[in-house]
């Protein structure tokens, strides 16, 4: 299989992977023979890109570090969790802490997959995929540090909810397409707040975890908010959430500007490690991450274009390449593969979006 953008898509092409709704709906199942009111849709959904097989790579396979059931799953609670608190109901957190352990046992059986997250998300889906990403990069990272079963729920319950004052929040701020004036800012700055208050008034809902709502957009450097906080100031959870929370920000595509490939996101979170953000933490972080997927189509440094057919750990940077196409962009007979952690004086120097115009 491998990755392509929606925008590229060709009717005949059959999907590798199913294209899920947040409610947890299969719109087109994996499998499904694509038609173009099909492809047209998913672009008017603003799925970016999806996994299509394709003969040339029968070896290579687009794992989710979740599994589908999970997913789906997590999906359904937080969507329900917001449309109930907006209503002025309570959260379930019998259903929260069921949804996060499944999450943490669902992680720590994969505990050498790397991320790699080109999700197949809908535009409207943000705000739960967001979190349901949030919470898994946040228990990775947790894992890293070796956190006991009791404190990885602590983190994953903040994580999941952490952005739950959002809810309280008006949609034209949130939906902005445009940067936010200093009045709206300081008006979306208080979902943090907002957040910890709703989850400190579910009595079931540790102060911990609350306190993740809280200090997720706090910054070692003393520059985030609400509080300002510094540097050990600021729990270790938060600074876990922090990373979690910008990385997957980063790697979606925004009201505001488009995403960012995820290289390009570990190279924002590099630049800005042990001043935003905890170094050590981002360290940790950036370990899971394969920066290109298996199924991306790049080019070399040398012109060549091929699919990534695996990743290399702990050099996640240098994946295995197998050529396709020359510089020129024609077709070879008689494809070969690149191992970049054992030449370093070739390197990826871009991902290519359309497999249509290569040359």
């Amino acid at each position: 299989m491998r990755r392509i953008c929606t925008r590229h898509l060709r009717a005949g092409m059959q999907l590798a992977q199913p294209v899920i709704s947040s409610n947890g709906k299969i719109l087109l199942a994996k499998g499904q023979i694509l038609r173009d009111s099909y492809i047209y849709r998913l672009i008017q959904l603003g799925v970016y890109s999806v996994y299509v097989v394709d003969p040339r790579f029968p070896d290579v396979d687009a794992t989710d570090f979740l599994s589908e059931q999970t997913r789906l799953q997590a999906l359904r609670l937080v969507r329900t969790a917001c449309t109930n608190l907006i209503a002025g109901s309570v959260l379930d957190v019998p259903a929260i802490t069921e949804v996060v352990d499944m999450l943490i046992d669902d992680l720590s059986a994969k505990p050498n997959l790397l991320i790699s997250l080109f999700d197949i998300r809908l535009k409207d889906d943000y705000t739960f995929a967001h979190s349901i990403n949030v919470c898994s990069f946040a228990i990775l990272i947790g894992m890293a540090y070796a956190l006991r079963k009791r404190q990885l729920r602590e983190l994953a319950v903040g994580a999941l909810m952490h952005d739950l004052g959002k809810t309280l929040l008006p949609s034209e701020i949130l939906q902005k397409p445009g940067p936010l004036s200093p009045v709206e800012y300081e008006k979306m700055q208080e979902h943090t707040s907002l957040g910890f208050d709703m989850l400190r008034r579910q009595g079931e809902i540790g102060l911990l975890s609350a306190h993740i709502a809280l200090q997720h957009h706090e910054r070692i450097d003393g520059n985030g908010y609400p509080r300002n906080l510094v540097g050990s100031e600021i729990h270790l959870y938060g600074r876990i959430v922090a990373v979690a929370d910008v990385y997957d920000a980063l790697i979606s595509d925004r009201a505001y500007r488009p995403r960012y490939l995820p290289h390009k996101a570990a190279e924002i979170l590099t630049e800005q490690s042990g001043a935003a953000f905890d170094s050590e933490v981002v360290r940790h972080f950036l370990r899971q991450v394969a920066f290109y997927p298996t199924g991306s189509l790049v080019r070399l440094s040398t012109g060549v274009i091929g699919v990534v057919v695996d990743v290399n750990r702990p050099i996640t940077t240098r994946p295995i390449v197998r050529v396709l196409y020359d510089s020129k962009g024609e077709e070879i007979n008689d494809y070969y593969e690149l191992d970049l952690s054992k030449h370093s004086d070739i390197s990826i120097i871009e991902v290519v979006a359309d497999e249509t115009r290569l040359a």
